[in-house]
Parts: C-alpha cells; structure tokens; sequence
C-alpha cells in the first residue's frame, strides 16, 4: 500500500467558521513545510510534538502569511491581556483577529490521543475548558477603547472560538498502518463533534516523547506522531 503524508483537508459542516478557512489551510500547510523543511529543529520541538506553548506562533506566523499573500482582511494579534469576569483577575486571550467591523477571539489547547482510542473525553474536557475561559472574558473592558461603530459591528458579527490541537499518535510497531488508523480517529472525532470544523492533517511520523524515556535517543523511542485534527467551535461573544 501507497501512503501519501503531507496531506490535510477542512471539513465544515453548513460552511461553519468559512472565514477561518484561509487561516486553517495555511496552519496546515505551515506544520507540513516544518516537518520537510526543517531537520535542524529537534523533532520534540516541531509544532507536531504537542506543545500547547507552539500553537500561537503557528496561528501567529500563518495569519501574517495571508496578509503577505493579500488573502486575509483581519490582523492578528497574540496574548491579549483581559480581566476575567468571574474574580476581576487578569487572564489572557490566546489570539485575536481583528478588522474594523469584526473581532475574532481564539483560546487554544493541545492534547495528545493515540490513533486507536475512540475515546475522546480528554479532546471533549480540553474543549470544555478553553470555551468557559473564553466565556470568563470581560468583553466591554476589552473593547473599551473602540469606536462605538466596530462595538456595535463587534456585537453583531464577531466569533469566540475555542480550538483544540489533538497530536495523533501511535507506537512505531504500528506505524506502517498509519493511514488506516488516523482516518479511523478523524472519523471518531468527526462523530463526536458533528457541528465544528474539523481540520486534519496527516505529516510524515516522528518520534516523540513520553512518559519513561526522558533520555532516550530516538531510534529507542516508541511512540510517534502521526497527524493532528484540530476542532474548532463557534460561540457567540457575551457582553453584560
């Protein structure tokens, strides 16, 4: 059997989230052209290791290739600072879109799963936690130094999305069935989450670490990534 790596496809039921098409295709792409382009990075620091600390350049570094390319009509932001309404403490947002009329805010988290589990509890529970820090935010002290028009603009057109990167993995004993696997976990995925847009892409297998071989050199390892599925969800923006 043929397996084709670097591949990736978008899947967007009633056409949710179509402006963050770009924005995904290019985040794709980006991870693709890491893994190819970039041996000098170690392999445990290339945005498929599951880091959660290496979503926000990736969005960050694919957002501004679409403003070179003249294929986005919003500016990116990353760490925003915003008052939390439950306790009035400082948190932050992960990233922002922003144009004159629109405002798109994004909290990002990472998992890890393997290709064989079904069970997507953790992906579900990572989901819960970024849309209830999202809903937390202080949405007026926010936008407090906007004109009144991109508020009332903001109210009407704007997105809170929680996103969640899941690292697909598998033990290297398994990996000459990668393709089968992932799809059979995209498709798990897509079953548990029917209203989100579901992004998978599919790289060439590394080495990754876990639990129980802290010094390992990679040929010893046993587990690799395989691809990643990112979910993302559209809520509507809270103001008091």
């Amino acid at each position: 059997m043929v397996i084709i790596d670097n591949t990736w496809s978008i899947f967007a039921p009633n056409n949710t989230l179509a402006s963050l098409r770009d924005l995904m295709d290019e985040i794709c792409r980006q991870i693709c052209e890491y893994r190819e382009s970039v041996p000098i990075v170690p392999e445990l620091c290339l945005p498929t290791a599951a880091k959660e600390i290496s979503l926000t350049p990736l969005i960050m570094q694919a957002a501004y290739n679409l403003h070179r390319n003249e294929k986005a009509v919003f500016w990116p932001v990353s760490e925003m600072t915003a008052t939390r309404s439950d306790k009035g403490s400082k948190g932050r947002i992960d990233i922002g879109l922003f144009s004159k009329r629109h405002a798109t805010f994004i909290e990002c988290k990472a998992v890890r799963s393997s290709a064989t589990n079904r069970n997507n509890n953790k992906i579900e529970n990572a989901l819960d936690i970024a849309t209830k820090q999202l809903l937390d935010i202080d949405m007026e002290e926010l936008l407090f130094n906007s004109p009144t028009e991109t508020k009332n603009n903001i109210r009407a057109n704007n997105k809170l999305i929680p996103m969640v990167a899941v690292n697909v993995t598998c033990n290297k004993n398994r990996v000459e069935s990668r393709d089968r696997l992932f799809m059979q976990k995209v498709d798990s995925i897509r079953d548990n989450f029917p209203n989100s847009m579901i992004v998978q892409v599919k790289y060439r297998p590394h080495y990754i670490r876990c639990s129980g071989d802290m010094n390992l050199n990679n040929e010893n390892r046993k587990l690799m990534s395989i691809g990643h599925v990112f979910i993302l969800t559209n809520m509507q923006m809270r103001f008091n």
